[in-house]
């Protein structure tokens, strides 16, 4: 984070813009990523289509126009564009006036997340966007959700990269469920080129709200630039953490769970969180997965009313304040470390 200063955001690289049920077929989606507004919309075939939230005559919002067919019609003055952002009609005349052309960001609808690339177009590449699971995946009961920070998008990032914090900020809620220790030990942490990969056991312990009694689990997660949260939880009978040398289990789970969350800048001091939570359908109920997803949204309030009062008194902090460093805080600096490095690759 930059204190009394500009702040720097990466631009090759996709960011999650919406879910996919967030943007319907006939009605544009404003939305602003790292500054820049957006407006989205679908065209016939349900394609999505991400233009700069500005018509280039009286710079009015996009979002707030009207689909037709493939193209989108600005409706102050109606001009209209093509998904290429050629202005294909403009009342009053044929003949269509230079830098009527509408900037157009790629832009993919994966595993119900929307991602649009803001940097250089040249290097969009669809390969270095993420493996998801939708939220209408058969094999998963899945419940989704979202909601926006004032605060820098990396304390959000900080908060998913130490998951110690569940046994405080969450102890009664996401925590407790857990039935496992966060802060007692820390997990192992791998780098790699695109973020970090987290991995650990918890032993002998309660399996909340399950017929399983006891459990060793084995919980992983890959924490992925810009801000991408793919975390897997399995639980096993107990003994099982030591038949697997403690690494990766090989054995059939009694129960497995999943969370995906993005981080998205919004701007300075603002921040879209959009989440998922998913349980294996063969070993649960709806009643079951909405009861977790409940927990999962009260937690998730929990770390915004604590990460923007931590906002607001870094705000208050001279850039100098010397503070502690504690083991926890080894991956999160691992992570600013990476994005740090990616800006500075952007700038050369």
């Amino acid at each position: 984070m930059v204190q009394n200063g500009a702040v720097p955001f990466l631009r090759n690289i996709w960011y999650v813009a919406a879910w996919s049920h967030e943007l319907g077929a006939g009605q544009p989606l404003a939305v602003k990523i790292i500054g820049e507004p957006l407006a989205l919309y679908r065209r016939t075939d349900g394609a999505v289509v991400a233009f700069e939230d500005r018509c280039p005559h009286r710079q009015a919002p996009l979002s707030l126009g009207r689909v037709e067919g493939d193209a989108l019609r600005c409706m102050y003055h109606g001009l209209k564009f093509a998904p290429d952002g050629a202005c294909l009609e403009m009342p009053g005349t044929s003949a269509i006036p230079p830098r009527t052309q509408v900037r157009v960001y790629p832009a993919l609808e994966r595993a119900s997340w929307i991602w649009v690339w803001l940097g250089d177009p040249r290097r969009a590449d669809p390969a270095r966007i993420p493996a998801t699971i939708a939220l209408d995946d058969p094999e998963w009961l899945m419940r989704a959700g979202g909601l926006d920070y004032a605060a820098d998008w990396q304390l959000v990032n900080d908060n998913l990269c130490d998951l110690s914090h569940l046994d405080f900020v969450h102890e009664r809620t996401l925590g407790a469920s857990t039935g496992a220790s966060w802060s007692a030990e820390q997990p192992k942490v791998t780098p790699s080129d695109d973020g970090l990969l987290f991995e650990r056991w918890f032993l002998d312990h309660a399996l909340v709200g399950s017929r399983a009694g006891r459990v060793d689990t084995w919980n992983s997660y890959r924490y992925l630039l810009p801000g991408t949260f793919l975390m897997s939880t399995q639980s096993f009978p107990v003994g099982t953490a030591q038949a697997s040398g403690f690494g990766a289990p090989a054995a059939k789970p009694i129960y497995r769970r999943i969370d995906q969350q993005a981080v998205t800048p919004i701007g300075e001091r603002r921040t879209r969180y959009l989440y998922a939570s998913g349980v294996e359908r063969a070993g649960a109920s709806e009643k079951f997965a909405e009861g977790v997803f409940r927990v999962v949204n009260e937690s998730f309030a929990e770390d915004r009313r604590i990460i923007e009062a931590q906002q607001a008194i870094w705000d208050q902090t001279p850039a100098e304040h010397e503070r502690a460093f504690l083991p926890q805080d080894k991956a999160p600096a691992l992570f600013r470390r990476m994005v740090a490095a990616r800006l500075a690759d952007e700038r050369t």
